[in-house]
């Protein structure tokens, strides 16, 4: 018995770690007061803990086995995307701490509710209980909901805070209606076991549909797909910088996580009524989110609209899920799901990566528009490269993170002949290139507002915080070693998503 309890410690080890860093803080937050004013010990501590969460994850990175506990299923897939969630938290807490120190009143509360929602996540992405999956999520919100809204004295927070909340709660509720279908149906809270009362009864099947759809609004709802995008814009935009960064990012691959355990656990062998739908969601919202970033003159609502489009080409990676009876899955190079995981690991470096840019801009111009980004690169050289690199990855040129994802979530659509599909996702990639080549115009070649000659002796040189720049370094690196040498993330992605689909067929 000791033996089997140590076992399941061990495979919730990043979850402890983090809660008890959460709980560490606001009790010290109790006895301190205000004697850490600053906030700096606080997001010290933060630091640690999400850094004690990942070498907990990492500890896990060489697990052979599906450890399956009552609640959870610990295996390649999960490891995964928990060391993808928590190490996207790091580069924000690290990069955006002291952003965030100077705005928030509660620095112990904001700092203690950071661990929180990583925990939330962390629980999500191995939860396989329709239970523990809607808590995890409500959590996640709930703690999301308070950290948008943080900046008290900011009225664009405040509305986006409330906005993600009204949202959030009517697409919960829709959510957990389809989940009720599910284990009304089945009798089971647990995915097999879904997945088998469903095989065993097919007069069941007719559930399948009306239970995707109402669930697709709960996940489309948290990874801002078409036309569940509408809270979007406004809450990245009202957000602070950093809690918007890690929105687009570790919040999008939780998600993504929770989307893929459903579909391809609970509702295996039913992709000929889900997968039309995810097509469907995947081309709306890849255009949706296209069209509208050109009209914006925001870059941090382009960005927004941005994360939207992504959105729609991750997606094209679970539509195309591979199945035993499809090919072999110990052998095949796009399974689709290896192309969602590459895609949302190379993401993180590159959203993370740009959103501090923003970040660094608002602080010295006070704005977000591209006519902030006049002249950048005079201005500050390192900011205006560092950007062109991270905007060639939205975009998907080669060599570079984006481009890698691109590919295995392009070529797994093609393999399953989705012809139509792929010709809709490179037409809106075209699009894309074309609003972020225009922040690349604006810092390099400046047209509107100001000359070029003006803007190279304008006496406001960025000075960025050295945590930023660390993090910029990080974000670059990353960005392009995955263009570049990818090898090690692919076979990465390939044992984790072949564990998870033969373990299930």
């Amino acid at each position: 018995m000791n033996e089997i309890t140590l076992g399941q410690l061990g495979s919730i080890l990043p979850e402890i770690i983090l809660m008890l860093g959460g709980l560490l803080i606001i009790v010290l937050d109790t006895f301190l007061g205000n004697e850490d004013d600053s906030g700096s010990g606080f997001m010290a501590m933060t630091v640690v803990f999400l850094i004690l969460g990942l070498v907990g994850s990492l500890l896990q990175f060489g697990l052979d086995d599906v450890n399956v506990m009552p609640l959870v299923t610990v295996d390649k897939f999960a490891v995964f995307m928990k060391i993808t969630v928590i190490a996207g938290m790091i580069l924000v807490a690290v990069a955006g701490g002291s952003f965030m120190n100077k705005r928030v009143a509660g620095r112990g509360e904001f700092w203690s509710l950071f661990l929180f929602v990583t925990l939330a996540m962390s629980v999500a992405v191995s939860a396989n209980n329709l239970l523990l999956i809607f808590l995890a999520i409500e959590f996640m919100s709930i703690t999301s909901y308070l950290l948008v809204g943080f900046l008290r004295e900011s009225r664009r927070s405040t509305e986006a805070g409330v906005k993600y909340f009204l949202y959030g709660s009517v697409a919960s509720s829709i959510m957990l209606y389809g989940m009720s279908f599910l284990y009304g149906a089945s009798g089971s809270l647990y995915l097999p076991d879904i997945a088998a009362a469903f095989v065993a009864s097919p007069h069941l099947t007719s559930i399948v549909m009306p239970a995707t759809v109402m669930i697709l609004v709960g996940l489309g709802f948290k990874t801002s797909l078409a036309p569940f995008h509408q809270w979007t814009p406004d809450v990245y935009e009202g957000a602070a910088t950093p809690i918007t960064a890690y929105l687009s990012t570790a919040s999008k691959t939780a998600a993504f996580a929770v989307m893929v355990r459903l579909f391809v656990t609970g509702l295996a062998g039913f992709e000929i009524d889900w997968v039309p739908v995810l097509i469907g969601l995947s081309v709306i919202t890849m255009t949706v989110g296209n069209l509208v970033a050109m009209k914006q003159t925001s870059v941090k609502r382009m960005l927004a609209y941005s994360s939207i489009a992504q959105a729609g080409y991750m997606l094209m990676g679970l539509a195309s899920v591979v199945t035993v009876q499809q090919g072999d899955v110990a052998t095949l190079g796009m399974n689709g799901l290896n192309g969602l995981m590459i895609y949302l690991f190379a993401y993180l470096f590159t959203n993370i990566g740009a959103f501090l840019v923003v970040m660094a801009v608002e602080e010295t111009e006070g704005t977000s528009d591209v006519s902030a980004f006049n002249g950048l690169g005079k201005r500050s050289p390192w900011l205006a490269w560092t950007m062109f690199v991270f905007l060639l990855s939205l975009t998907g040129i080669p060599l570079t993170g984006g481009f890698v994802g691109k590919f295995y979530v392009f070529g797994a659509a093609i393999q399953h002949r989705y012809f139509y599909l792929v010709l809709v996702a490179a037409i809106n990639a075209g699009i894309g290139a074309y609003y972020y080549l225009n922040v690349v115009r604006a810092m390099f070649f400046p047209t509107t507002g100001e000359s070029a000659e003006a803007v190279e002796y304008k006496p406001l040189p960025m000075r960025t915080p050295m945590a930023v720049q660390i993090v910029l370094v990080v974000c670059l690196l990353g960005t392009v070693w995955l263009g570049l040498y990818p090898t090690h993330v692919i076979d990465w992605a390939n044992s984790a998503s072949q564990q998870l689909l033969t373990f299930i067929y």
